[in-house]
């Protein structure tokens, strides 16, 4: 006759369920720290990507209104620096174009690009736009924000063997051959993007 073999249900000793628990906050923790590093990733490549494509965006519609610029003598182009004083000063950019951006796209439009600082110093890119055209085209017309991450707008004239800082076509008798547009943006972070393009002032070559 065989004897009964009697198997006693054995449970987890306190050891095993503290290593249990010791891995299982080991598994958690480290799928923590890993869902908020993609997140930190994902937020600081937004970031860029959106300092990226407002550089991107502002340097086109600038090239666009320069190349629709008026040739006409009695249209007057104007680069200048407003606050020289400063460290680092900002350009502003007036003149006359036939771009279709403007607000009137069957005649001449006047645009001008500058930096409006506000009163708690931060910088504002503004595109001035006005249908009527005047003796001085940086008075007048309709501002328009355009983005608040430009951390500098400047710009410079290529008079056929040297790049000069401002321009006045009733002075110099005549449109520059070239104008330089250097944008740098910054995104939240404090994190830079330069941007530069060269546009050629159509019928000065």
């Amino acid at each position: 006759m065989r004897k009964k073999e009697f198997h006693k249900n054995r449970g987890f000793t306190l050891l095993e369920v503290i290593i249990s628990i010791a891995i299982s906050s080991l598994l958690l923790l480290t799928l923590y720290f890993t869902f908020f590093s993609i997140n930190r990733s994902i937020d600081s490549a937004t970031e860029g990507q959106e300092a990226l494509e407002t550089g991107r965006v502002l340097m086109e519609l600038i090239k666009q209104d320069l190349r629709g610029i008026s040739p006409n003598p009695k249209h007057r182009f104007i680069g200048k620096i407003p606050n020289k004083e400063e460290k680092e000063p900002d350009s502003r950019i007036d003149f006359v174009t036939t771009s279709y951006m403007g607000s009137n796209p069957f005649g001449m439009s006047e645009v001008g690009y500058f930096i409006y600082v506000t009163d708690d110093n931060k910088k504002i890119l503004v595109r001035r736009e006005s249908k009527e055209v005047k003796d001085n085209p940086d008075e007048g017309g309709q501002n328009f924000e355009l983005s608040r991450i430009v951390k500098s707008f400047k710009v410079s004239f290529y008079n056929g063997t040297e790049w000069l800082e401002e321009w006045d076509s009733r002075t110099q008798g005549r449109l520059p051959n070239q104008v330089r547009i250097t944008i740098i943006v910054m995104d939240e972070k404090g994190k830079t993007k330069e941007f530069t393009t060269d546009e050629t002032i159509p019928g000065t070559l």
